[in-house]
């Protein structure tokens, strides 16, 4: 892979930076439905890589459009019916020739259906509607994912616009601490986000900072060391500024999962040492800049009640073990059986389709997870760590966040469309060549 040079790192910190001054007002919305549009000219045209070239950015601007960017007319779902129109055109194009080299659908159809036909006990249509959106975004993106297979151009072509989507986002969030005094609080700071969504841009720069991790640490990176840690320091900085800890999580389990990888390459567990000014730096600066509040909240004991929640989620699949408390009823149950002091989501998917579906829930979406972990197990282990690193990843922003932005299933499919090599004797699936073009393994 082409490393990524100063001048295309600059250039998408800029456009964000731009986007984020909200110079076109409302009528930023036009241009991001226009991009949207131009997302499913190139997928009607079956062309990966300028898609891919363009939907990056497009899945990364979505926490903006939500409410910082003053849009009102694009809905809140967008994104969800978006790619999941975008992948139904995908599916499509495959026509009646479409093979799988992955079978982790088959449970998410299942689920899927499960889902559906609990909707006659939902009692909030609206919500459970919008959840089973979530969940058949996931089953054609997963499925589209299952049938294709990324060549080694449209694959570095993937990896490098989601390094440059990052620096895009964190482009725009600068504008918030280059245009005004920020006040922190011991809460996420939407503030300190450009007026976004703290929680769910944590997640979006905790992917970031992970991708970005992995790229510095391939050794073909080696030239612009330099360049790729200054970058990895300023989207770090600005996500440890949002008071929101999940993008740290998100990173340190990455950094973790690496270290057991690989271990025993002394070399590669030596380089670890160069982060440790980084992180003093990041630490220094961020005490500086909120009077110390930083530590007292990164310290501060709890997770937003997200414990409780599972607890009660788990008391519930206890209460209704067999078929669950049905499609979009977690909130109001957990109300009125006395096991939250409020309705909320239950901000975890797992803990959510077993308490919602009981036993069925688990083998079906938990077994979704399992069949995605054993056949990446299995692949050759450059392709077997990416693919890890992603799942890890995804999985993370299920328990943090639940199944809400348009990050996730991106993501996964870009993880799953990345085996190392669908074997065939008749070749109806021709081994592309693996080079070292995936980040470091």
């Amino acid at each position: 892979m082409k490393p990524i040079s100063a001048k295309e790192f600059i250039i998408a910190g800029a456009a964000g930076f731009l986007v984020g001054l909200r110079l076109l007002g409302p009528g930023f919305g036009f241009v991001y439905l226009a991009a949207a549009g131009v997302c499913m000219y190139f997928a009607f045209k079956d062309d990966l890589y300028r898609l891919f070239t363009v939907l990056p950015y497009v899945v990364y601007t979505e926490v903006f459009i939500h409410g910082a960017a003053g849009v009102s007319y694009v809905p809140y779902l967008f994104m969800e019916y978006f790619l999941m129109a975008l992948f139904v055109i995908m599916l499509l194009r495959k026509g009646g020739e479409m093979k799988l080299h992955s079978r982790c659908a088959f449970p998410l159809f299942l689920y899927a259906i499960i889902e559906t036909l609990d909707m006659i006990r939902t009692e909030d249509v609206t919500y459970a509607r919008n959840m089973l959106t979530f969940t058949y975004l996931l089953l054609v993106c997963s499925l589209w994912a299952s049938a294709t297979i990324f060549n080694a151009r449209v694959r570095e072509q993937v990896i490098k616009h989601v390094l440059l989507a990052g620096v895009y986002i964190a482009g725009n969030i600068l504008v918030a601490h280059f245009t005004h005094n920020i006040t922190y609080s011991l809460v996420s700071s939407s503030e300190a986000t450009n007026r976004m969504a703290p929680v769910q841009i944590s997640a979006y720069l905790g992917v970031s900072c992970s991708m970005l991790f992995l790229y510095i640490m391939n050794d073909e990176n080696k030239k612009q060391f330099t360049l790729n840690v200054i970058v990895f320091t300023i989207i770090l900085g600005l996500m440890v500024l949002t008071f929101s800890r999940g993008g740290l999580y998100f990173l340190s389990s990455v950094i973790a999962l690496y270290i057991l990888f690989n271990f025993k390459q002394i070399g590669k567990m030596a380089v670890f040492l160069l982060f440790v000014p980084i992180g003093y730096m990041i630490y220094y600066y961020a005490m500086s800049a909120t009077d110390g509040k930083i530590e007292a909240r990164y310290v501060e004991k709890g997770n937003s009640g997200r414990t409780e929640l599972v607890e009660a989620g788990f008391q519930l699949l206890a209460d209704e073990p067999l078929v669950g408390v049905g499609t979009g009823n977690y909130g109001k149950e957990i109300v009125d059986r006395d096991l939250y002091g409020s309705e909320s989501g239950a901000h975890n998917e797992f803990v959510r389709a077993a308490a919602e579906h009981g036993i069925l829930g688990i083998f079906c979406y938990w077994g979704f997870y399992i069949i995605i972990g054993i056949e990446f197990i299995m692949r050759r282990k450059r392709e077997r760590d990416f693919s890890l690193y992603i799942l890890l990843l995804f999985c993370l922003i299920i328990v943090h966040n639940g199944l809400k932005i348009g990050l996730q299933p991106f993501i996964l499919a870009i993880a799953l469309a990345t085996p190392t090599l669908v074997k065939s004797t008749r070749k109806k699936h021709a081994a592309f060549p693996i080079r070292n073009t995936l980040p470091a393994s």
